[in-house]
């Protein structure tokens, strides 16, 4: 069983605001799950809360995975280590090198070959900035509660994390990429995502295809005509099964409206690769 536990260090005597806490709870969730689908496409967990610990709260919670056990000690650890590692103060290799030790010392530790897997696979996550969008949600939140003047994650039932970011550090970290665009402007972006298909439109028209992405339910219409040309003819070497996950570009139009960038549109520009749920263990460093 894995535990990750969101630590809200509170003023003395202070209690967290309700709301506060449900929202960036929300987005902690988002950002767990957007984390596990990059990791692992096939995967499908739950955050359960199992209890609240007084004082400084933390929530803690349960990683429930669901449909299947997932035994593979990199698959987990990558999951679990790239939040906590979201939510600490310090950055850089240093604590992730400290993060695979405590693996290594664990009750049930990891190989210094799983170890090195595990680390180089949350570099990458931190560096292509995986979940950071669902992160900033959550320093945004608590930055409306002056009672919380810090948080962190851990993996111990009511323990304190080893490092937490002080609340001098919620306004930096809830910021994206600024722009002074009016309401109504348009712009268009491109990200490489790894979507598993749920239902294709086999004709040659432009109704959209749905997909499970690290957004969820998603609709997109496919502008890569050579791909949809050779499934449609039967070139393509694809038989219709469950599981099929796609490594695509993704262009996506977003407008903006109340002063947040919104997605309009998606449209799959390039289709790179495509795999079954059982043979799914490059696409994660796929360039």
């Amino acid at each position: 069983m894995d535990r990750l536990n969101l630590y809200l260090d509170l003023a003395p005597g202070e209690l967290a605001d309700l709301e506060v806490v449900a929202k960036a709870s929300l987005a902690f969730a988002n950002a767990v799950r957007e984390i596990a689908y990059i990791v692992d496409p096939s995967l499908v967990i739950r955050l359960e809360l199992e209890s609240g610990t007084e004082g400084s709260l933390t929530l803690n919670s349960v990683v429930r995975f669901i449909k299947q056990q997932v035994s593979d000690p990199v698959t987990r650890k990558v999951i679990i280590l790239g939040i906590v590692l979201w939510f600490a103060n310090e950055t850089g290799s240093a604590l992730l090198g400290v993060a695979i030790n405590d693996l290594i010392a664990d009750e049930t530790p990891i190989s210094e070959e799983d170890a090195q897997r595990i680390a180089e696979k949350v570099q990458e996550l931190l560096e292509k900035k995986v979940g950071a969008k669902p992160v900033q949600e959550v320093f945004k939140e608590l930055q409306k509660d002056k009672s919380i003047k810090g948080v962190g994650v851990s993996t111990e039932k009511g323990a304190r994390p080893r490092s937490v970011v002080p609340r001098e550090q919620f306004s930096e970290r809830s910021q994206g990429d600024e722009d002074d665009a009016p309401d109504g402007e348009a712009r268009t972006r491109s990200e490489r995502m790894i979507l598993t298909l749920i239902s294709p439109v086999l004709q040659n028209n432009r109704n959209k295809w749905r997909f499970l992405s690290k957004d969820g339910n998603i609709y997109a219409g496919i502008k890569d005509e050579r791909f949809l040309n050779s499934i449609l003819s039967g070139q393509a070497d694809l038989k219709m099964r469950s599981g099929i996950i796609l490594l695509a570009d993704v262009e996506i139009i977003e407008r903006k409206k109340d002063g947040v960038w919104q997605i309009a549109e998606r449209n799959i520009s390039n289709v790179i690769e495509i795999r079954t749920d059982d043979d799914i263990s490059d696409l994660f460093s796929s360039e």
